[in-house]
């Protein structure tokens, strides 16, 4: 059955540098599967002990994309500090797993290797969705506290059946003949006979047993430099025996199970022949006479997306206000330097020349190009056919040519004037260094904002987007349950928020107790709070000085936002979400409930969506701003969902599963490797809650997290500088996992990054366009004069030797380093040679008599 699920190699087929490979498919030593939902898992994202995190060098966090083998394509990780962390060898020899973020960084400097990076968390519902066989479940807690419950009349307090004693382990193994506890049960299955018996006949033979109270703890010793010649320790860490190296020799604690396993007495004497089997792990039970199950059957290849995200949302670029300049503003687009600008001479200051739409009002008669009139009146557009030049009132087209009318003409403005008056509007003074508007409008109409809101907004240094809203990004992460404590507020606010129970229907009186998460409720990073804060200020600036109305938020730190209401959206569609504030998080990720994310039309894979205030929406956001362009509606909250309805939102979220414990027939089935959809029936899934009370409340979790936050805050992609230090850090990576192939990752990386880039920026460099550095006019070639025919400035190559040899050197020691192939060598140095042909000058130099002559004779 077990050859029924191979390998996969898709994703590492196209690998990107700096983002590592964690592990090669289905390879001992990669993650370790392990099925189950923390409040922070589940609809395509996934979780690992913040342990592991920290280990891989901080190149996963909360929010890191990372490309899976299985069940999907991608998942989002989140921390999950219950479940097991990563087993490494430290310089000192000694072996030990990791669970605790806090040793993790205290051991970081001393890891040699890291032999097992620890477990992964994937819900059922995950293997429903993507329609994926189950893989066999390792044997877990979970699963055997089922078999000790079915086995066992005594009844043991939790915390002594999680860790028990080795007295304990063994007695309810002998005398209930309760299966092996998956504490002292060793990855047999991952070394084969051979290797089994030269440890057995090591241990035998060269072991030292002290025995502690009568099957009690007991370590087990042997000789360190036998055992490296002989290659048993090795063999010890492929089974994640956990040891310790001291004066020369290896200390296994509570080791009894160990021996047992390998058919040894407590003398360290054969107490059974070898059995006649390649499996090893049936081979330690039949010697042991436990009951001994697969620690670790299934292995899932992993390595890094895309980094996560949590930063404002811009235009590129910037933008503070829809208000066209053209080329006043010089580069940066800056409105300030437009009020100053001339176009000659002789010229008006500050009169500029744009293309806007013109518009009447119907009232007063005024000309104007915005939609309402200085006298109150909204205004209509007045159109004009750009052919015959005649206005046409009342029609959409041209009565003499048939041709479509527009409002759009070329205006001169006298900007200098409009740019004071604005200020003097808002009561500002113009105190402002930059104010960044946009060279051309791209709606169809050519409708601008009001300057004053650009005013405002370069006040409270916050930025839009094409439709007039403020936006901030962040990566979208799934949360069903949350606690006062680690969202930055307290239960009292949460009882504000209508919060009033926990999960066990107690009443909410504790920071942390843990509550189910209502649907529309969003829990956003503290930088996102920030920014939301500067855009809120803004908006009260907007009511107050340009409506003229009272302030709505009164917000002076984020704690005042908790219960703002926001709106949700993913690019791509036109469908903005309502969603209430409800905490913030250390995390650089926007947790919010799979029904809100799903509503969104997202799942959790790694994406990133906006949220902004519902205000700000209602406010600045209009349609007439969207650009007159194919997609030019999508990300834009055309429309408001403002309840969600289980029903309506995507079937991915009525896969999750949301009980507290997977039934045993669950974990007999993924032994047979069955589809999903037959045990579908047994699961607590959303799907059988549908149309009851249950599908917003009492859902539950299998596996808990002390903090959602737990981890790295920034993946070390983000923090590394350079191209070349973060592929330097991968390769580092690489060569420390067990799992990993590094001159495989090396190979990968040059064929699927750096050689295609090599060749496209060579193709790039004699293909290039010519730009002008004034006005940043752009020319097929280079103009005969030398200089812009426009305005005069310098022209100069918008593609640079630099950025044609920018990954040549690291190509070069990369393939040397790692021994690649010598067909990709061979491709490296022809690369070489045309990149040198090519920026090199081989003109024949005239030598002189003395460039002949060496030494004094010189």
């Amino acid at each position: 059955n077990k050859n029924k699920i191979k390998p996969k190699d898709k994703y590492i087929r196209d690998l990107i540098a700096g983002r590592p490979v964690f592990s090669h498919p289905s390879r001992p030593g990669g993650f370790r599967l392990r099925y189950g939902r923390s409040r922070n898992t589940s609809f395509a994202s996934a979780g690992i002990n913040p342990a592991t995190m920290v280990l891989l060098d901080d190149f996963i966090t909360n929010g890191t994309q990372i490309k899976v083998e299985r069940p999907g394509k991608a998942a989002a990780m989140s921390a999950v500090d219950s479940i097991e962390g990563p087993t490494i060898r430290l310089f000192s020899g000694d072996l030990i797993r990791v669970d605790d973020i806090k040793e993790a960084y205290e051991v970081r400097p001393q890891v040699e290797s890291i032999i097992d990076i620890g477990e992964i968390l994937i819900n059922y519902g995950d293997f429903l969705e993507n329609n994926h066989p189950l893989m066999p479940s390792p044997y877990v807690f979970e699963w055997w506290r089922y078999d000790y419950e079915a086995a066992c009349p005594e009844k043991l307090p939790e915390e002594e059946l999680k860790n028990p004693s080795v007295a304990l382990a063994l007695r309810l193994a002998r005398e209930y003949n309760v299966p092996l506890h998956p504490k002292f049960t060793y990855l047999w299955h991952d070394i084969n006979r051979s290797e089994f018996e030269a440890l057995r006949k090591f241990v035998a033979e060269k072991g030292i047993f002290l025995k502690g109270d009568p099957d009690g703890e007991g370590i087990l010793k042997l000789p360190l430099e036998a055992s490296l010649e002989e290659g048993i320790k090795p063999v010890l860490e492929k089974l994640l025996v956990l040891h310790r190296v001291k004066e020369g020799e290896i200390l296994i604690k509570d080791a009894l199970p160990f021996i047992l396993c390998l058919g040894l007495d407590q003398s360290l004497k054969e107490k059974a022949d070898m059995p006649d089997t390649d499996d090893m792990v049936e081979a330690a039970g039949i010697l042991s006479g436990f009951k001994v199950y697969p620690r670790a059957p299934s292995r899932i290849g992993a390595r890094m997306g895309r980094p996560e995200k949590a930063n404002l949302r811009k235009m590129s670029p910037a933008a503070q206000v829809l208000f066209p300049i053209n080329n006043a503003g010089g580069m940066t687009r800056n409105l300030v330097t437009a009020s100053d600008y001339t176009s000659s001479m002789n010229a008006k200051i500050g009169e500029i020349e744009v293309e806007l739409g013109l518009r009447e009002c119907p009232a007063c008669g005024k000309e104007t190009y915005f939609w309402r009139c200085e006298c109150g009146e909204f205004t209509n557009p007045k159109l004009s056919c750009p052919r015959c030049n005649i206005d046409v009132r009342g029609a959409e087209t041209c009565p003499k040519c048939g041709r479509k009318a527009t409002s759009v003409a070329n205006v001169k403005l006298d900007f200098r004037s409009i740019y004071k008056q604005a200020f003097e509007n808002v009561g500002e003074r113009e105190k402002v260094d930059i104010i960044k508007g946009v060279k051309r409008l791209m709606n169809g109409q050519m409708t601008p904002e009001p300057l004053e809101k650009g005013i405002l907004r370069a006040k409270h240094d916050v930025y839009i987007f094409k439709d007039g809203t403020v936006r901030y990004d962040m990566s979208d992460i799934p949360l069903t349950h949350i606690r006062a404590d680690e969202i930055g507020i307290t239960a009292a606010k949460l009882r504000e928020l209508d919060y009033k129970e926990d999960i066990y229907g107690k009443p909410l009186e504790r920071d942390d107790q843990v509550v189910c998460l209502k649907v529309q409720d969003l829990v956003i990073s503290y930088d996102g709070g920030q920014y939301m804060l500067r855009t809120a200020k803004y908006i009260d600036d907007l009511l107050v000085k340009y409506y003229k109305v009272e302030p709505y938020y009164n917000a002076e730190t984020i704690q005042d936002l908790v219960g703002a209401l926001l709106i949700g959206l993913a690019p791509h569609t036109s469908a903005g979400v309502l969603g209430r504030l409800v905490g913030f998080t250390k995390a650089s990720v926007g947790y919010a409930h799979p029904f809100f994310h799903a509503s969104k039309r997202r799942n959790c894979d790694g994406d990133e969506d906006c949220i902004m205030l519902l205000m700000d929406g209602i406010l600045n956001f209009s349609r007439s701003y969207l650009p007159e362009k194919r997609g030019g509606k999508m990300d834009a909250p055309l429309v408001l969902t403002t309840r969600i309805d289980p029903k309506e939102v995507d079937k991915e979220a009525h896969n999750i599963d949301v009980s507290a414990s997977y039934p045993i027939e669950f974990y007999r089935a993924t032994q047979e490797i069955k589809n999903p959809t037959e045990i579908e029936s047994m699961m607590d899934l959303v799907s059988s809650r549908l149309g009851t009370p249950e599908q917003y409340e009492h859902f539950m979790f299998t596996h808990d997290t002390s903090n959602i936050a737990a981890g790295p805050l920034n993946s070390s992609y983000k923090t590394l500088g350079s191209m070349v230090e973060k592929m330097e850090a991968q390769l580092s990576l690489a060569s420390k996992i067990r799992a990993v192939d590094a001159p495989d990752v090396a190979e990968r990386v040059l064929k699927s990054h750096f050689l295609p880039d090599l060749i496209g920026n060579l193709r790039s460099f004699s293909r290039q366009r010519m730009r002008c550095i004034k006005c940043g006019e752009k020319f097929r070639r280079p103009p005969l004069t030398g200089s812009c025919p426009k305005c005069g400035g310098n022209v100069i190559l918008t593609v640079h030797e630099g950025a044609v040899r920018k990954y040549l050197k690291i190509s070069k020691e990369i393939g040397e380093r790692y021994g690649v192939s010598s067909y990709t060598r061979q491709r490296i140095e022809l690369l070489d040679y045309d990149i040198c042909s090519l920026f090199e000058n081989h003109k024949v130099k005239q030598l002189g008599l003395s460039d002949f002559m060496s030494g004094p004779a010189r």
